[in-house]
């Protein structure tokens, strides 16, 4: 027999057991289980304070994410939601060499290369993930959203109001939001501010100053890609002042102070503060499941002074394998949740919901008892007591599968075929 034709039998669209990533399950949203009592505990809107989750693999992190974020996101007109999940860019900037043109270093020994006939200047790299390079990034998907945000409510007078709040987000604009058409946008956002451009000066010394302030930025910002050509014109627009007063990231500590000017930024414009969902440090195509690559990756994160920020919760959705990072940072500040537990309740919920959700529109309610010839409740509950929600439906689609494979026609699943589909999962599960 197809699955086809025995989906076909059942009146399901799509086979409700095959197992998707949760970021790219059609599914997950008509057919997740809410877990509200999860939501109390994690999520103060008035106030964001920060948690590190754990989890084994397929007991629903990415899910819960997901649905805390697509939560959040209802309340737009309070807190700002940052999705920290996409590592990839982040991991291969921070590994590729570089090199920084001579005409946009100001090291004194650069006129020497100049001499030499040298055209780059190679900049030291770091051996691993620093806090440095996490700031950088979390300040450029901080500055995107809040952009986003700032012309979707209608915002820009609002800083018109306020100078040093204008020249802040100006100066973060500049330094991290990367559109193509950023020197444009730059241009527009100080006229609308009302700042004064920069008095633009043909002579050498101007350009050769906006060049070298350039090639800084480029110097000390790793994990973020940068345009020496756009930050130039950058510049050229708006003037060095800007940035030599309030500063550009040298150091952590200048960082730390960027990022206390987004939530001032972030305040000011009426949001009760910041949620960063942290996730999927697992999935990067260098790491594949590494637990000491993830460590690398994870530990600079969780630094005292970052989770010491008010009003930004940051919320880290973990591999079990991490379990051993408590020890780096603290339990008083931060809030743990050592393990992601499905009651049998909640499982049979999350089956038969997906079950039903992918069944043609009118059809009767069917729960999960009903697809096995006897003893369904008992069956049932065996497989509700699978963990993870990725261990049901993975012994689900080989029931099926040995369903299908085993008969020629037939509706309901036999005691024989379910025995023997257990008896493989088993085995498969114990990676025999």
């Amino acid at each position: 027999m197809e699955i086809k034709e025995w989906l076909q039998v059942w009146q399901f669209e799509h086979n409700p057991f095959v197992i998707f990533d949760a970021d790219r399950d059609p599914y997950l949203q008509t057919a997740m289980v809410e877990n509200t009592s999860l939501r109390s505990v994690l999520l103060h809107l008035e106030k964001p304070s920060p948690y590190v989750i754990f989890a084994i693999r397929g007991a629903g992190k990415s899910s819960m994410r997901i649905d805390t974020e697509r939560y959040l996101r209802q309340y737009e007109d309070k807190v700002l939601v940052i999705s920290y999940v996409e590592f990839n860019e982040l991991l291969s900037e921070v590994s590729r060499p570089r090199r920084l043109p001579i005409e946009y270093s100001a090291n004194k020994s650069a006129l020497a290369r100049i001499f030499k006939r040298k055209k780059e200047e190679p900049l030291a790299r770091e051996a691993k993930m620093t806090l440095d390079d996490h700031l950088d990034y979390i300040l450029k998907l901080g500055i995107e959203e809040l952009y986003g945000h700032i012309l979707e409510a209608h915002k820009e007078d609002m800083l018109k109001d306020n100078r040093e709040i204008a020249e802040k987000f100006l100066l973060l604009t500049a330094l991290y939001f990367a559109p193509n058409d950023l020197s444009s946008k730059v241009s527009a956002l100080r006229r609308q501010m009302e700042i004064a451009g920069y008095k633009k000066k043909s002579n050498f010394f101007a350009k050769s100053q906006a060049k070298f302030l350039a090639g800084e930025i480029y110097r000390y910002i790793r994990g973020v890609p940068v345009s020496l050509e756009g930050t130039f014109k950058i510049i050229q627009e708006i003037g060095p002042g800007l940035f030599e007063f309030h500063g550009i990231p040298r150091t952590t500590e200048n960082r730390f102070t960027l990022l206390k000017s987004f939530m001032e930024l972030v305040r000011y414009f009426g949001l009760s503060g910041v949620y960063l969902l942290v996730d999927r440090v697992d999935e990067p195509t260098s790491i594949k499941g590494d637990p000491e690559k993830m460590r690398e990756l994870v530990t600079p994160v969780l630094d005292d002074q970052l989770f010491q920020i008010d009003h930004l919760g940051i919320i880290m959705f973990l591999p079990y394998e991490l379990h051993d990072l408590k020890k780096y940072y603290r339990s008083d500040r931060i809030k743990t949740i050592s393990s992601i537990n499905w009651s049998a309740e909640n499982m049979i919920r999350l089956i038969e919901k997906r079950m039903n959700v992918g069944r043609k529109p009118g059809s009767p309610p069917l729960q999960l008892a009903d697809i096995f010839e006897e003893d369904g409740e008992s069956k049932a509950q065996f497989i509700v007591r699978q963990l993870t929600p990725r261990n049901a439906f993975r012994l689900l689609s080989i029931i099926v599968e040995e369903h299908c494979g085993t008969v020629i026609y037939g509706v309901k699943i036999s005691t024989e075929v379910y025995e023997s589909a257990v008896q493989r999962y088993l085995i498969e599960k114990e990676g025999y």
